[in-house]
């Protein structure tokens, strides 16, 4: 038995030991970013059944997933999701599946776990993989279980802004050995354990990837460089990420628009790479506080709610029954009169903005690996309206007064807490599952709405 790690590997291999250990998954691997965890996913799925080559992706969920599918080579094919709960719509997903469909990909948007229970029986049907996306749910559960954990392949992503951070990495967990064979043959620097011969601590080094990445064209972080400048740089970022989630300190990255911050763009072209044992061990220590992290984000989400429930025309996304979420953003969308601005509300220096500007079926540069297929008219129309609020230790009273005096603004005195309706201008088609004040009353925040 080897254990995939070179230099710097206990960090890793007792990150990767947490982790499955957390998770209850025999494997965990350990990647530079999501995506790159993403595409590593897909490239193994792809090996193990070379005649399919399209993965069904929401049509309202962070670019970075579509930018991987697109690294990886695959084609793109879209559902539609709930008005209530943002979780996938089954008929849609069904109406979408075919031959060519290797996996689909479920997405825990803003820490609200998703049930893929049934997803999970229809990929089963068509013999395709389900991939559990937890990167913005790392902790949540639903009917006991942890997201990420209820499909063929899981992922957390240790990005900023997420509750546990190692400035950025991917990881990704399995159950099944024979996608873990092949995981650990396309990406063995992400190796963080025992798992095959094709492994070895010298080719599983986090520098050891291709100097040109022939997926991605990119030289992968990393190489080339010295241990001491890649990581004397990841600590850096690490002090001013902390800094600047504050509040008061936001304002300064998000001037600066070489960061991008709060920017959302397709970019297939990035890096492969393993997590550097620094970001491990930055990540192991962060573990240790997941739960304490949650628990803050939770009362945090709760205390804004309550803040809001003198502001008509606004509602949360619906938890589904046996949900737990974790809050990583609280998403607010508005009632059936819509926001008086025509558009969502942001402020920018609050951490309120917008996540996705557009679905990725309005996606322009997504448009040449996209297949035809379905309008997904929830998730345009959530792409419209739906704004986030940040729900970290660091919002302070007068923040919360800030953001409710800029949604009051932004809202009607309408009735509040109505699921959209197929003739508002804002949402020119019906969703999936539609009605007035349907089982996601109970989220309502204002304006007479259930409380």
């Amino acid at each position: 038995m080897r254990t995939g790690r070179g230099r710097g590997g206990d960090a890793c291999e007792a990150f990767g030991r947490a982790l499955r250990e957390t998770f209850g998954m025999r494997h965990a691997f350990l990647h530079c970013t999501g995506r790159a965890a993403l595409s590593a996913a897909f490239r193994a799925m792809r090996a193990l059944a070379p005649t399919r080559d399209e993965v069904l992706l929401p049509a309202y969920t962070s670019y970075s997933v579509a930018a991987a599918a697109v690294h990886a080579g695959m084609r793109v094919a879209l559902y539609d999701l709930e008005p209530d709960t943002l979780a996938p719509s089954h008929d849609s997903v069904a109406a979408a599946m075919g031959e060519r469909t290797l996996c689909v990909v479920a997405c825990h948007l803003f820490g609200y776990p998703v049930d893929i229970a049934a997803l999970r029986i229809l990929c089963q049907q068509h013999g395709a993989w389900l991939l559990d996306d937890a990167a913005q749910a790392m902790g949540a559960s639903i009917g006991g279980r942890h997201a990420g954990t209820c499909g063929d392949v899981g992922l957390f992503s240790l990005a900023r802004g997420k509750n546990i951070t190692a400035v950025d990495g991917g990881v990704l967990i399995t159950g099944s050995d024979e996608l873990a064979r092949q995981l650990a043959q396309d990406a063995p620097y992400a190796v963080s354990h025992a798992i095959t011969d094709n492994a070895s601590p010298d080719n599983a080094s986090p520098d050891n990837v291709p100097p040109d990445d022939a997926r991605g064209g990119v030289v992968a972080r990393g190489a080339g460089e010295t241990f001491c400048r890649v990581d004397a740089v990841l600590a850096a970022k690490a002090v001013v990420l902390w800094v600047c989630q504050h509040p008061r300190a936001y304002w300064l990255p998000a001037s600066l628009p070489f960061l991008h911050i709060g920017a959302s763009r397709l970019e297939p072209r990035f890096a492969s790479g393993g997590l550097r044992p620094l970001q491990a061990a930055m990540a192991l220590r962060a573990l240790g506080r997941l739960d304490a992290v949650n628990a803050g984000r939770r009362a945090m989400a709760h205390r804004i709610v309550q803040r809001l429930r003198d502001v008509c025309g606004l509602r949360t996304v619906a938890a589904q029954p046996g949900a737990d979420p974790v809050f990583t953003r609280l998403p607010l969308l508005p009632g059936a009169e819509g926001w008086t601005g025509g558009g969502p509300p942001q402020m920018g220096a609050l951490g309120m903005v917008r996540s996705y500007p557009q679905s990725l079926r309005d996606l322009a540069a997504l448009s040449p690996h996209r297949v035809a297929g379905q309008d997904c008219p929830v998730a345009r129309w959530v792409a419209a309206s739906l704004i986030t609020l940040p729900t970290h230790a660091f919002v302070e009273q007068r923040d919360m007064d800030a953001m409710v005096g800029i949604l009051v603004r932004a809202t009607t005195k309408g009735p509040g807490g109505r699921l959209p309706v197929a003739q508002s201008a804002a949402f020119p088609g019906p969703p999936a599952t539609s009605g007035p004040a349907g089982p996601a009353a109970s989220t309502a925040i204002g304006g007479g709405g259930a409380r």
